[in-house]
C-alpha cells in the first residue's frame, strides 16, 4: 500500500514538514510505502490561467504528480496557514491538478493536518484545504491533526506523547490506516 505524503512547505526546519515526519513515523508499523512529494514542485509551477492551459497545456510536473496521486492508496496533506488559508502555491497546484481530472482523488482516504506556533494550529488553513481536495473526490477524514503552540519538531513529538492530544490524534491515524486498508480489501473490520 502506498501513501502520497505532502507538507506544503519547503522552508528549512518547517513545522509542517516536521509534523509530516512524526505522522509517518507513527504510521510506519502499518507498512505503508511512502511517496513523499517535494513541495518545490508547487513553488515552481506557473500560475494557473485558462489562457496558459489552452496554449501550453497542464505543466508536465503537475501531470506527473497527478499520476502519482492516482497510483496512491491514500493521501496525507499537511499545510501551514497563510492569512487564514492555505499557501497560494498549494492552491495553484490544486487548480492545475483539477485540470488533469476532476476525480483525481476519487475515494482516496485523505488525512489533513497542519502545525503552527500560533494558538489556532493552522486550523483555518486545514479547513480551507478540505473543500479544495473534496472537490477532486478525496475522502477526507472527520478527524484532522492540528498542532498549535509548537515551535519545533521536539514540541510536535512531545505533543504526540501527551495523552490529551492523543485523544484526537489516535482517531485520525486509526481512521486513515483503516480506510486505506479497507480500500485494499485488507480491512480490520
Amino acid at each position: 500500500m502506498t501513501i502520497l505524503a505532502l507538507a506544503a512547505s519547503s522552508r528549512e526546519n518547517s513545522l509542517n514538514a516536521a509534523l509530516l515526519d512524526v505522522i509517518l513515523d507513527e504510521l510506519a508499523p502499518a507498512g505503508f510505502a511512502v511517496d513523499r512529494v517535494d513541495y518545490t514542485l508547487f513553488e515552481e509551477t506557473p500560475h494557473y490561467s485558462a489562457r496558459s492551459e489552452q496554449t501550453e497545456g497542464v505543466p508536465q510536473p503537475m501531470r506527473d504528480l497527478a499520476a502519482r496521486i492516482q497510483a496512491a492508496d491514500g493521501l496525507i496533506l499537511i499545510t501551514p496557514e497563510y492569512n487564514h488559508a492555505i499557501p497560494g502555491t498549494l492552491k495553484n497546484g490544486i487548480d492545475w491538478l483539477s485540470r488533469v481530472s476532476v476525480t483525481l482523488m476519487a475515494m482516496k482516504p485523505t488525512l489533513i493536518g497542519g502545525a503552527s506556533a500560533a494558538p489556532y494550529g493552522a486550523w483555518r488553513a486545514i479547513r480551507s484545504l478540505r473543500p479544495s481536495v473534496e472537490l477532486l473526490g478525496a475522502l477526507t477524514l472527520p478527524y484532522m491533526i492540528s498542532m498549535s503552540g509548537v515551535t519545533s519538531k521536539a514540541d510536535i513529538t512531545a505533543r504526540f506523547g501527551d495523552p490529551l492530544a492523543r485523544a484526537k490524534i489516535d482517531p485520525a491515524l486509526a481512521g486513515f490506516r483503516d480506510l486505506v486498508a479497507l480500500r485494499q480489501g485488507k480491512g480490520s473490520a
